[in-house]
């Protein structure tokens, strides 16, 4: 059970989270984990739906390489919410379920294609070492150009936002849904 109720419809809130909660709605149709904590700061449920339409819908990275992306993020905050939601995405979206599994186990590159470890790599680069080195940014850049580099890692830091949100409400994905190995 997550540490705060879960804000799921619009007799939950009132004041300022009436026109986050609308917005919401618009955007995705339901109010689903991440955003039923937001609410709590409209501003911040607000402006973080605006983002992350802008990152994943605005963008031009196809949902194959955006899903990919936001599966590195969960794996790196071992976040199970967010896996559980977007490793299916990124299976529906053509990932191959042998890249979504070494991502999920931390894995050597060798089994990815060039595009995927381009991906992975600069994930795995900016998130535990904290940069990006010359060569996989070269590599990001010429596979996704100038725009989609600045929105690949954009979307890690978003997700990462995301996770952060969730990992401090403790909310858990539903019962049998997919979640990440325990790291060795």
């Amino acid at each position: 059970m997550p540490r705060l109720t879960p804000i799921t419809k619009r007799e939950q809130v009132s004041g300022d989270a009436l026109p986050a909660f609308d917005a919401i709605i618009e955007s995705r149709n339901a109010i689903n984990g991440p955003h039923s904590m937001m609410l709590y700061a409209p501003e911040v449920a607000r402006c973080s739906t605006a983002l992350s339409d802008a990152l994943r819908f605005g963008g031009n990275l196809s949902d194959h390489d955006t899903e990919l992306a936001i599966i590195t993020a969960a794996r790196h905050w071992d976040c199970d919410y967010v896996w559980a939601s977007h490793s299916a995405a990124a299976l529906r979206a053509g990932a191959r379920p042998e890249a979504v599994e070494i991502i999920a186990n931390r894995s050597s590159l060798e089994g990815l294609t060039k595009e995927e470890a381009t991906i992975v790599r600069y994930g795995r680069e900016l998130m535990d070492d904290h940069q990006v080195s010359q060569e996989t940014f070269d590599a990001a850049l010429a596979q996704f150009g100038e725009a989609n580099t600045i929105v690949l890692g954009a979307l890690m830091g978003y997700y990462s936002f995301i996770s952060c949100t969730l990992l401090g409400m403790d909310m858990r994905p539903p019962e049998g849904a997919p979640v990440l190995p325990k790291r060795v």
